[in-house]
């Protein structure tokens, strides 16, 4: 079950995302998903960076990202309850789900397929910022877009 204090965020997070269908957000189109997760990631990069500032303990970073990670989880399984959203038949745990945690390799539950999914890229994130690498950007960039296209239901480079 998602937490309702993350309900505001992610609310927050489709608020301005232009308004395709009828003044809804559909799910189906790539500029909308690409701007949750770029929304999602800018989220973690600001909650990695308020922790090497000694601004945020580590744990409680953690719960933020997760708990962002958990209400997208029921935005893209059409579980949200968002009227702003647009959802459609692939927009459910059997699968979305499933396509994820086959993609991904993730020993998760359909059901947390894209929790689990957001969490991995997050992971990939802290890396990639840590790696000291100059093109950072870039690797961070392509990361939100592999992510887009697995909710997409795309594979990685097709």
């Amino acid at each position: 079950m998602e937490s309702q204090d993350s309900k505001p965020i992610v609310a927050s997070l489709l608020e301005p995302l232009p308004q395709l269908v009828t003044g809804r957000n559909d799910l189906s189109e790539p500029g909308v998903v690409e701007l949750l997760v770029r929304g999602y990631v800018d989220q973690c990069l600001s909650a990695f960076q308020q922790v090497l500032g000694n601004e945020l303990d580590m744990d409680t970073a953690i719960d933020a990202i997760n708990g962002q990670a958990t209400a997208l989880n029921a935005v893209f399984l059409g579980a949200s309850g968002f009227n702003t959203v647009v959802v459609h038949p692939w927009n459910s745990a059997d699968q979305l789900g499933v396509f994820l945690r086959d993609a991904l390799d993730l020993d998760f539950a359909p059901e947390d397929s894209v929790r689990a999914g957001l969490i991995h890229l997050a992971t990939h994130v802290m890396h990639a910022i840590q790696g000291g690498q100059d093109a950072w950007e870039q690797q961070v960039d392509a990361l939100v877009g592999e992510m887009r296209d697995l909710l997409l239901g795309r594979l990685p480079g097709q």
